[in-house]
């Protein structure tokens, strides 16, 4: 089923910000990846570092967690015709190149290595206690009383007011949502071609989204995500709605937004190169 939000979200967003963000991790591509942690004695617990309660604060795990298993299949029907021994090679060099405290390890790194002095504790004041960690726990407490699928059979006939559509799509645009489904299938497409190339030497290269199949993509992916929003998220208070957008449209917000995708993306691109380093060892 096809949902229009009709006037509120017909106009179409340029590209720019996904393009830049491209353009900024292709700028990245030869970077090394993140030195492995050293193995010295055990240490007693810590508190966890601001870099780390940023991750969680982000929920990382749902980027990290399962993404071995999703990407093995990504390859898996790319290449189509993979042997019992092609697929007996690439499922451990996957979940090894794709092991979720590595790909941790790797957005962690990033974000310590682009943050200016001081910036990741300012974004945790109110990633932890503002607007923003108000409105998570709120989605986290509330049980929709209609699945995802049933109240979009159901918005057609009973749509939220308009205002109310206008400040969570909003809100989606302020955190980045949209592009950042984008830019992580995009890094995630490159990494499964590279693969290829091992598994199929002269397959075709990875062709990254242009034009208007990017520009197509991106409306799909904002809508979508201004739905799924709207749903989870019925009973955050509209004030409060408009305060995490403040909160992401500062400065401090602009950086976390665009350094998360970056670092996430990056961290999937060296996951990919963990895998065909593999293969072809």
């Amino acid at each position: 089923m096809t949902i229009n939000l009709g006037s509120t979200l017909a106009s179409a967003r340029e590209p720019t910000q996904l393009v830049m963000l491209l353009a900024v991790l292709g700028a990245c591509a030869g970077a090394p990846a993140a030195p492995s942690p050293s193995h010295g004695a055990p240490t007693p617990a810590a508190i966890p570092s601001p870099v780390e309660r940023l991750l969680e604060a982000s929920d990382v795990a749902s980027v990290v967690d399962q993404r071995a298993r999703v990407f093995t299949r990504q390859v898996a029907v790319l290449v189509a015709d993979l042997s019992d021994d092609e697929l007996g090679r690439l499922v451990p060099a996957v979940q090894a190149g794709f092991a979720p405290e590595l790909l941790r390890r790797d957005v962690a790194a990033f974000i310590e290595a682009e943050a200016p002095e001081g910036r990741i504790a300012e974004v945790l004041t109110w990633l932890e206690g503002g607007a923003n960690a108000e409105a998570r726990r709120i989605v986290s407490a509330y049980d929709p009383p209609l699945s995802l699928q049933d109240w979009l059979t159901e918005y057609t006939d009973a749509p939220p007011a308009e205002e109310r559509v206008r400040l969570v799509a909003g809100w989606t645009e302020a955190g980045g949502a949209g592009d950042f489904f984008v830019l992580l299938d995009e890094a995630l497409a490159e990494a499964a071609f590279a693969v290829q190339g091992v598994l199929r030497p002269g397959s075709p290269a990875f062709a990254p989204s242009r034009g208007s199949e990017l520009r197509g993509r991106l409306e799909r992916s904002f809508s979508a995500s201004v739905l799924t929003t709207l749903h989870e998220s019925e009973t955050v208070p509209d004030g409060v709605v408009r305060a995490a957008i403040a909160e992401l449209e500062s400065e401090a917000g602009r950086w976390y937004v665009l350094t998360w995708q970056l670092a996430v993306a990056e961290a999937v691109r060296s996951a990919g190169l963990r895998v065909v380093a593999a293969l072809e060892g």
